[in-house]
């Protein structure tokens, strides 16, 4: 971050914070409540953001994507959420509360933009329905295709791993 503010780069830094350090809780393992106000330090904006917010994440992106494309430099954004799932497979999350049940019933990103939009009229539950089933379609047929495909030779081991567009 330091470099990105002395050479003035267009970078929009993600800071995608779940709020824990594998099983270690944030609120009790870091002094700052908010990774974002570390961007002060390098002065650059920094921005915190509900990750859970499909709309207030797309607005502070088009900001700082903006800012970079100006020549304003780079920005901090920190994505406050919480994951679903264990930090490992198999991880019990036994130093979780009741806050995954609460995130996916109160705070889930795709239930909260299918209500907005829908209560908006900018989208009906047909167009949402639609684009599930697309999306099934296309996951199905990538499946597919990845299970026919033949198994990646030994100088696929090398591809793209610098880029080569």
């Amino acid at each position: 971050m330091n470099l990105a503010c002395v050479w003035n780069l267009p970078t929009v830094f993600i800071a995608e914070n779940n709020g824990y350090a594998e099983s270690t809780a944030s609120s009790w393992s870091v002094a700052s409540d908010n990774i974002a106000d570390r961007a002060a330090g390098f002065g650059m904006p920094g921005v915190v953001v509900d990750g859970f917010d499909f709309f207030a994440v797309h607005e502070a992106a088009s900001e700082a994507i903006a800012r970079a494309r100006g020549g304003g430099g780079p920005t901090l954004i920190e994505m406050k959420f919480t994951r679903y799932f264990g930090h490992f497979e198999g991880d019990q999350q036994t130093y979780r509360a009741d806050e995954v049940e609460h995130a996916r019933a109160e705070l889930d990103c795709l239930k909260r933009f299918a209500a907005r939009v829908t209560e908006t009229g900018e989208l009906t539950q047909a167009d949402l329905d639609a684009v599930d089933a697309e999306v099934a379609a296309l996951i199905d047929q990538a499946v597919d295709d990845a299970k026919a495909a033949p198994p990646p030779t030994e100088a696929d081991l090398l591809t793209d791993v610098y880029v080569r567009y």
